[in-house]
């Protein structure tokens, strides 16, 4: 069990104090027991419960603080005191206890708390560990891990790298997921089961579907990846990408407001902008969406069972129908109709000899 015992916008890192989350969400899960609720409800509904006052640690509202102190007072105890009722271990912490000898602090913890001075001492079976954020941030960040690994190992999900992850609070990740070494998910995240999320990967309020697999270097924001779906290595999902199943993102290919239909691939090199692709499409290494004109940025439709050759341009915006071909280094400007194959570039030509001319004309001339 630990408690932070100032303030998190005390503390010089917030990071270590709290791993992004606010330090009541912290001692909420840190302490399963504990509800910050008026104290006569309180006292019935719960075995074991630690208030401390506004002035020692300010996570009570000052009508909650008020109400403490008031019924304090109806039962005949002192608001700075600590009050132990018949038969129930509860336990109300100010700050004049931490310089008492009724209150035992042995390396950090504590491990009894005493009513009265000749008072039996209530030993605890699992010490409260005490961290101050401002003194020891490291601590704290050790501390959180060590709860969010054991929380998320109950549900059978595996780390690669016990101390080398970031995830803010204790968001859902689903059964026999695996998450690698120095792998970051922040804010508002769900991750499915079985998905693997493999190293230096960063996830941020985007939803992963059951059976992904995330490859090392991956980049995914605000996004949506439905079942299924394997991304990466090195690929960047931007706000308003929409992967959806079965589908694959290869090498260095970047999204952004976009939506890759089921069983699609865009597998090298490739970005796609404010465009909709349709199911089962091929896009070839290099293919660019154009959809930026200087002015404002124009839509790309793509249909089903399209082949794009490698090395295209989709100048948007622009319509390719379905079951249609692009043929390798194209610029595309018109629409593409079904069953049509496109091709927009310069013919080629051979010249035989010429690279024998060329260096024969360098070799320099003996006198």
């Amino acid at each position: 069990m630990i408690a932070a015992v100032a303030d998190c916008s005390q503390s010089a890192s917030d990071r270590f104090a709290c791993r992004g989350r606010d330090l009541r969400f912290w001692l909420t899960l840190l302490f399963p027991f504990c509800r910050f609720l008026p104290l006569p409800k309180a006292r019935a509904d719960f075995d074991l419960l630690f208030v401390f006052d506004t002035a020692f640690f300010p996570i009570l509202s000052e009508q909650t603080g008020q109400e403490l102190r008031h019924w304090l007072k109806l039962n005949g105890q002192s608001p700075a005191g600590l009050f132990t009722p018949a038969n129930k271990p509860f336990f109300i912490v100010s700050r004049s206890y931490f310089k008492s000898e009724r209150l035992v602090l042995e390396p950090g913890m504590i491990r009894s708390l005493r009513a009265k001075p000749q008072a039996e001492c209530l030993e605890f079976k699992n010490p409260v560990t005490f961290c101050d954020p401002l003194q020891e941030p490291q601590k704290i960040e050790t501390a959180l891990i060590a709860w969010q690994i054991r929380q998320l190992q109950k549900r059978g999900i595996v780390f690669e790298n016990y101390g080398n992850f970031y995830l803010e609070g204790l968001m859902p990740i689903g059964r026999n997921s695996v998450i690698g070494s120095g792998v970051t998910i922040k804010g508002d995240c769900r991750i499915g089961k079985n998905v693997t999320i493999c190293a230096n990967s960063y996830i941020e309020n985007s939803r992963i579907g059951d059976g992904c697999i995330i490859l090392p270097g991956s980049v995914i924001r605000d996004s949506l990846v439905e079942a299924d779906v394997q991304l990466g290595p090195y690929c960047h999902l931007r706000n308003g990408s929409l992967v959806k199943k079965g589908a694959k993102i290869g090498n260095f290919v970047e999204m952004k407001k976009s939506v890759l239909g089921q069983g699609s691939k865009a597998m090298h090199l490739t970005y796609i902008g404010d465009a909709r692709v349709g199911r089962k499409v091929n896009i070839g290494a290099g293919t660019i969406t154009c959809n930026y004109d200087g002015e404002k940025k124009n839509p790309t439709q793509i249909g089903d069972n399209v082949f794009i050759g490698s090395g295209t341009e989709l100048v948007a915006p622009l319509t390719i129908h379905s079951d249609s071909y692009i043929g390798a280094g194209s610029t595309i400007t018109e629409d593409v109709p079904r069953h049509a194959l496109a091709v927009a570039r310069q013919r080629q030509k051979n010249i035989p000899g010429w690279v024998l001319r060329k260096r024969k004309k360098k070799i320099p001339q003996r006198p």
